[in-house]
């Protein structure tokens, strides 16, 4: 069985905006090395912060919208879990970590140091691109 992944909207954003680490991310997706996990929360985060970043100068993906409806069309959408306080710090991570328990992942990907720092919650390895890509790959 492939492990279950919710990724991070740091790292689509990355991935679709910028060349690096990323990208592997998506590129395991198309090899179908793991599941990506998104609720309607996590999916409407990642669309507003898109169209945010791609009005701005220095934005280098013109066609950011193409990549987000493909990056979302290979992710299972599953209903928003109910509301949960796990992290104190920044409140917007709750509904991510929470969607990531709830469907019992393995991953949480993420560049976001709040939920890095969490290493293990629940039994959900938050862990950077590159660990990600390293540990699926390790793992096949």
């Amino acid at each position: 069985m492939k492990p279950k992944a919710v990724i991070d909207t740091s790292v689509v954003v990355s991935a679709i905006g910028w060349r690096g680490e990323a990208r592997g991310v998506f590129r395991l997706l198309i090899s179908r090395s793991f599941d990506s996990i998104r609720s309607p929360y996590l999916t409407l985060e990642w669309a507003e912060t898109l169209a945010r970043l791609a009005s701005q100068p220095g934005w280098e993906n013109r066609n950011w919208q193409s990549w987000l409806e493909w990056f979302k069309s290979k992710s299972r959408l599953v209903n928003d879990p109910p509301a949960k306080m796990i992290v104190r710090r920044d409140l917007k991570d709750n509904p991510v970590l929470a969607l990531a328990i709830g469907q019992r992942a393995r991953f949480l990907v993420t560049f976001d140091k709040d939920l890095l720092t969490l290493e293990k919650p629940y039994g959900v390895q938050c862990l950077p691109p590159r660990s990600f890509i390293r540990a699926i790959l390790s793992n096949p």
